[in-house]
Parts: C-alpha cells; structure tokens; sequence
C-alpha cells in the first residue's frame, strides 16, 4: 500500500508542472534560466508520468513484459524531450 502510495504521488509530482508548463509556458523559478521550450519540456514531463503510472500500474497485468517496457520507453522519451528543450551551455 505504502509503495502504491508513493508511485502515485511520484507520477503527480512530475504530471503537474509538466501540465502547467505545458498548457500555459510557466516554469519554476530553478528551470527558467536553463529551459528554452516550455513546451517541450512538459511533454517530457506528461510522459515521463504516463511512463511511471504504466510501471506502477500496469506491468503487473500479464506475464509478458511488454507494459514493463512501455514505461520504460516512456520515460528515456520523456528524459529526451525534456533534455532537449534545455539550453546547452556554450564551449569558451
């Protein structure tokens, strides 16, 4: 229960600003000097959340491993978006 618990609190601490960046272009205050696309870097986020509910919830379902693998593809391709909507710092 206790694990339940902390899954889903995982997946709304990452689903809520992945929304609100999303939907409205707001940041936290830590990630506005380094996120170029708001954007993007909420899709990462709402993916990133889909592919830790898809873990917590549905990899238990069958005996095949393929929803394991789906969260697991679902959040490297949150961790993408989400890379590729930072600023890359510049070489001196």
């Amino acid at each position: 229960m206790l694990w339940t618990v902390l899954g889903a609190l995982a997946c709304v601490l990452v689903a809520v600003p992945g929304a609100i960046a999303l939907t409205t272009g707001w940041l936290p205050r830590r990630l506005r000097v380094h996120v170029v696309q708001p954007g993007l870097w909420g899709c990462g986020g709402l993916l990133t959340a889909a592919g830790l509910a898809t873990e917590w919830s549905l990899r238990w379902l069958t005996a095949v491993d393929f929803f394991g693998l789906l969260g697991f593809a679902l959040i490297v391709l949150g961790f993408v978006c989400q890379s590729r909507a930072r600023r890359h710092p510049t070489p001196r």
